[in-house]
């Protein structure tokens, strides 16, 4: 993923999405906040939505390790830019209506460009094991098993 953005406020989302992540703690919160801003009809991100509601669940996936295929700088890059995007604070201000999230709907649309084919990836993953449980087979000793109903020592 090239890094073709240089703004100051790009690169303190970028740090902060590798403490967050780093920690463990508060990607929850982001991911929530992202997808309730997404929801509302006032913000301007127009076809994006899909692909960013895509995103945020790939991730979730991503951060609790349920969709592992992700390059951790890809990861990264993605959370900096939900960072950006939830922030009040970066190149316009959201409190402008609808300008405020012209900036915000840039670098999210040059994030889901730079991730197209891993957001693919993981429609495809998601409509094959996303509801799945994910569990590693454990070797298991019959005779440690409790007698079945046809087992004919019940």
């Amino acid at each position: 993923m090239s890094d073709a953005i240089r703004t100051a406020a790009w690169q303190r989302a970028l740090r902060a999405a590798g403490r967050l992540l780093g920690s463990g703690r508060g990607v929850d919160r982001l991911l929530a906040t992202a997808a309730a801003l997404l929801a509302q009809p006032r913000t301007s991100v127009g076809g994006l939505r899909g692909d960013a509601a895509t995103l945020v669940r790939m991730v979730r996936e991503a951060a609790r390790g349920g969709y592992r295929r992700l390059p951790k700088r890809t990861l990264v890059a993605m959370v900096a830019g939900l960072i950006y995007f939830v922030s009040p604070l970066d190149l316009i201000p959201d409190v402008l209506p609808l300008l405020g999230f012209v900036d915000d709907a840039a670098v999210l649309f040059w994030v889901v460009r730079q991730v197209r084919r891993d957001l693919d990836d993981f429609r495809s993953w998601e409509q094959e094991w996303g509801g799945a449980v994910d569990v590693e087979a454990q070797p298991v000793d019959p005779e440690a098993l409790p007698p079945g109903p046809s087992d004919p020592a019940s």
